[in-house]
């Protein structure tokens, strides 16, 4: 499973958080906790209604939900995804796809729990508020950036990457 992390078209630190998501060894609040260290509140910073957990953080709290639903009705893909992260990850993947495709969706994959993560310390340490479609944009920019810049044949546009993504990943294959 992880190997495919390491041609993916995704920049190293996405991979390091990816990986720690996959593993459970971000910082979250519960993980805090478990480690010793004393935190204000267990609280999820996103949702504000239940303890930060990565199942919660990444899959359940509602910022989360909602972003994974925007990215799933702008790739068309429907169906129930599972709360633990290797599990969801595993079901993300189009494991019978050519390589490259699974390679750009698992980017996809590791774009959004990047920028949950992101989005989380924003909120934490910068003071920024809560905002799924700032999100889901640079969801968006982030895998059009990556997969243009690493694939020789994608000479499509951010407007196309945002309107056809599917159109635009059969492109470079």
């Amino acid at each position: 499973m992880y190997k495919k992390f390491r041609v993916s078209k995704v920049v190293p630190i996405a991979l390091v958080t990816a990986w720690r998501v996959l593993e459970n060894k971000l910082a979250t609040k519960t993980n805090m906790v478990r480690r010793g260290i004393t935190v204000a509140s267990s609280i999820c910073n996103l949702c504000r209604v239940e303890e930060e957990t990565s199942s919660l953080l990444f899959f359940e709290c509602r910022f989360a939900w909602l972003l994974w639903n925007h990215c799933c009705v702008w790739l068309g893909v429907q169906g129930v995804f599972h709360n633990v992260p290797l599990l969801n990850f595993s079901q993300f993947r189009m494991s019978n796809a050519p390589t490259l495709m699974d390679e750009v969706w698992g980017g996809i994959w590791i774009a959004v729990v990047n920028e949950v993560w992101r989005h989380r310390n924003r909120v934490i340490f910068k003071g920024g508020g809560v905002d799924v479609l700032d999100a889901f944009t640079l969801v968006q920019l982030k895998t059009w950036y990556w997969v243009s810049s690493k694939s020789q044949s994608a000479f499509f546009s951010f407007s196309d990457w945002c309107l056809d993504p599917m159109v635009c990943i059969m492109m470079i294959l």
